[in-house]
C-alpha cells in the first residue's frame, strides 16, 4: 500500500475520531478540544482565584496532567460544579481522607495550619458574611477534593458546594497565554 497525502490524512482523521468516541483521558467536559489535544483553553471570568489569576486571564488546562496520577494539595484546577454545569477555576486544598477546618479565615489540615504563600494579605475590612471564613472540622470523602479560591473573601467554592467528586475534574491549569499585563503570562503556580 502506498501511502500518499489522503491515506495519511484520512488515517489521522480515523485515529481522532477513535480518540474522540473511546475518551481515554476521561475529561469531565464533553469539550472535543480536550478529548482529541488534552488542552483546554479558558477564560477567568471573575477575581475568586486573584492574584494568582485575574478576570480575562486566558488559561490553559491540561487534561492529560491528571493521567496516571493523582492530584496533589495546591495545584490550580479546572472542573465542573456539582450542583451545576459551570465550570469553576480553584485550588485544590483538601485531599481524600483530610480533615479540614478554617477559622479565620485560615486553613487548618489534619490540626495543622496550612502554609500558603500564594495567598493575598487579609484584608481588615469587614465583611457581610463574617462567618464566611469559619468552617467546623469536616472530613473529605475517598475520591473528592476541597477546592477554594485564592481570594477567600470572594470565592464561590467548597464552603459552599462541599467537596467536588475526581470525576469532576476537567485538567490542571497549566499556563496564562494571554493576560492583559504581559508580564504575568507564563507558567502558573
Amino acid at each position: 500500500m502506498r501511502w500518499n497525502f489522503w491515506t495519511g490524512f484520512t488515517a489521522l482523521a480515523l485515529l481522532m475520531l477513535g480518540f474522540y468516541l473511546l475518551n481515554p483521558l476521561g475529561p469531565a467536559s464533553l469539550d472535543p478540544r480536550a478529548r482529541l489535544a488534552g488542552y483546554v483553553p479558558y477564560q477567568v471570568p471573575a477575581n475568586s482565584m486573584a492574584p494568582t489569576l485575574l478576570a480575562g486571564d486566558h488559561i490553559l488546562s491540561s487534561v492529560w496532567a491528571y493521567v496516571g496520577k493523582e492530584p496533589a494539595r495546591g495545584d490550580v484546577v479546572v472542573f465542573v460544579s456539582p450542583l451545576n454545569d459551570i465550570g469553576y477555576v480553584k485550588r485544590i486544598i483538601g485531599l481524600p481522607g483530610d480533615r479540614l477546618a478554617m477559622h479565620d479565615h485560615r486553613v487548618y489540615i489534619n490540626g495543622k495550619l496550612l502554609d500558603e504563600p500564594y495567598l493575598p494579605p487579609a484584608p481588615t475590612i469587614e465583611t457581610p458574611h463574617q462567618d464566611y471564613g469559619n468552617l467546623a472540622e469536616t472530613h473529605i470523602a475517598d475520591g473528592e477534593f476541597f477546592m477554594l479560591g485564592d481570594n477567600r473573601r470572594n470565592s464561590a467554592d467548597s464552603r459552599l458546594w462541599g467537596s467536588v467528586p475526581r470525576a469532576n475534574l476537567i485538567g490542571r491549569v497549566e499556563r496564562i497565554w494571554w493576560a492583559q499585563d504581559p508580564q504575568r503570562t507564563g507558567k502558573v503556580r
